[in-house]
């Protein structure tokens, strides 16, 4: 989570109202449903490889179906991945041992956007 799984930018002050910004519904739900991980460790325990893509992929969803989470989306992903590598988590064969050990039911999609949003932050140019 300290590696980019929260939003750094200053809201306090004269903030917009959150619903002053369109979010679709779908956008709305994917990102709560993302949001529901509680970071219990199951999906890592039940997985073969020790991977914490579930969780990671979560947490990246989380913020990346939000406009309040562009700002530092490129970022967010590809700190939050390096750390990931650098714990020693073992990487996704999609097994899907995880999505069915979840407690709160977080889906496999999670990863395919982690994985669609590190794609796009490695393949665009840098600030």
């Amino acid at each position: 989570m300290q590696s980019g799984g929260y939003v750094s930018v200053n809201t306090s002050g004269n903030t917009l109202d959150a619903n002053a910004i369109p979010i679709p519904k779908e956008n709305a739900d994917m990102a709560f449903d993302a949001a529901t991980c509680i970071g219990c460790g199951a999906c890592v325990a039940a997985c073969k490889n020790a991977s914490a893509m579930l969780f990671t992929s979560a947490k990246v969803s989380q913020l990346a179906l939000l406009p309040q989470g562009e700002v530092e989306a490129r970022e967010r992903v590809q700190n939050m991945v390096a750390q990931m590598d650098k714990e020693g988590f073992g990487n996704c064969t999609v097994t899907g041992a995880c999505e069915a050990e979840c407690p709160k039911g977080i889906s496999l999609e999670n990863i395919a956007r982690m994985n669609r949003e590190y794609l796009k932050a490695t393949l665009s140019p840098g600030k």
